[in-house]
């Protein structure tokens, strides 16, 4: 086989790296990819076509721009409908199922406050682990809850 021509300039991938401004593996792993880099045991070599071709490769595609979307035609029927249809909320049913629920918490919250009205005060101040029984917490609990809902009255 003769010769072509004359070789060109062999660089080693730290090289090629620092010309095509990337990493030594990215250079490597590219020329590898695409069979643009020629190698010698451990170490890879690039020729300057080698470098011009990794560099095509690196270039960006045009951008096309993008198609105007065209929108459907609504036919009169489906508008009329659109535009006389209800509006559907959550339903009668899921509404009185609600309210029904809360009053009965409200009502509850208010006979247990009522129950515990002539008792003397809760001391709010106190750390004691032991005056804080569980009753005690319930009863501070729906009193706090009743207050906010203004069940009842501000102290």
């Amino acid at each position: 086989m003769a010769p072509t021509g004359p070789l060109d300039t062999i660089y080693t991938a730290a090289e090629a790296a620092k010309r095509l401004r990337l990493t030594n593996r990215g250079v490597i792993k590219l020329g590898k990819e695409h069979g643009l880099c020629s190698r010698s045991g451990r170490n890879y070599l690039f020729s300057e076509r080698d470098l011009l071709a990794l560099w095509q490769i690196l270039r960006e595609p045009p951008k096309v721009p993008k198609l105007p979307t065209v929108k459907a035609h609504v036919s009169d029927l489906r508008l009329y409908e659109a535009l006389t249809a209800k509006k559907k909320g959550p339903g009668r049913s899921k509404w009185e199922a609600t309210n029904a629920k809360n009053k009965e918490l409200r009502e509850a919250t208010k006979a247990a406050v009522e129950k515990w009205k002539d008792d003397e005060p809760l001391d709010h101040s106190n750390r004691d682990p032991a005056y804080w029984t569980p009753e005690r917490k319930e009863r501070r609990r729906l009193e706090s809850l009743a207050k906010k809902r203004g069940w009842m009255a501000r102290t």
